[in-house]
């Protein structure tokens, strides 16, 4: 019982800890942390709507950022592009009118992430066909794949075959290793161990502090009930102090 006591104690304290520090460094992090997040929501979409394999939304976001930097309002070519893919002149009229007819902003993430999975399906031509050269090995190669697909067939910029080249590059050795779905129950942190740095991290998720990537959430949700708690974050601070045994997890 003593033990117990001394476990829900430690994790009450982490949970102070998480509030304090945010609220102290609230000011210097506001500015990256939208950028996580849509990061995050672009690669959950790609997923879970689209379902695309990890290598192929690797390639996406690969694209994404050169687009875009993720930016959802961002303006191009003297204005007629504009948002994260740049739809340009016609197709920017196209994402105006999909999304005042389905009830979305053409400026929000939301609307422009289901006007691409309606471009893509439906335009399939105006868009290269480009939804089956996603279809790609769920691998570092594949994602290399994606990126330059997207890249030469979809985005079709100047000098594509550098920039398709450059892009399959980022989205094996950036992205790739970053979302791939790999990974070690309770070790939410990818660092081979698990301790409180673990806890931690997951109550963090759980209390809507910071964003984890799908492998991250995998590795959180030890007790495998498909969502990340504060029940998680004991469990694995009960294993790293040694109260409980990661192998009952496995």
């Amino acid at each position: 019982m003593h033990s117990m006591n001394y476990i829900k104690k430690a994790l009450i304290l982490l949970l102070t800890l998480i509030m304090v520090v945010s609220s102290l460094s609230f000011s210097a992090s506001a500015a990256s942390a939208p950028t996580n997040k849509t990061v995050q929501t672009i690669y959950n979409f790609l997923i879970d709507e689209m379902g695309l394999n990890s290598a192929a939304a690797c390639g996406v976001l690969a694209n994404i950022e050169k687009e875009s930097d993720f930016n959802p309002n961002l303006y191009g070519d003297s204005g007629s592009s504009y948002g994260i893919c740049q739809w340009h002149n016609g197709r920017f009229d196209n994402l105006k009118k999909f999304c005042n007819q389905n009830g979305y902003s053409w400026k929000s993430l939301e609307g422009q992430l289901y006007f691409l999975k309606y471009e893509l399906e439906t335009q399939k031509s105006t868009t290269g066909y480009i939804l089956d050269k996603l279809n790609v090995p769920n691998t570092a190669d594949g994602a290399y794949t994606a990126a330059y697909n997207w890249c030469y067939y979809f985005e079709r910029p100047s000098n594509k075959v550098a920039k398709s080249e450059a892009r399959g590059e980022s989205a094996r050795d950036k992205y790739w290793p970053v979302y791939k779905l790999e990974y070690n129950i309770g070790d939410v942190n990818n660092d081979k161990k698990i301790n409180s740095a673990d806890a931690l991290r997951a109550l963090e998720f759980a209390v809507g502090k910071t964003t984890l990537t799908k492998s991250q959430e995998k590795a959180a949700d030890i007790n495998k009930d498909g969502k990340v708690n504060s029940q998680d974050a004991f469990i694995i601070l009960s294993i790293s102090t040694g109260k409980l045994s990661i192998d009952s997890y496995k």
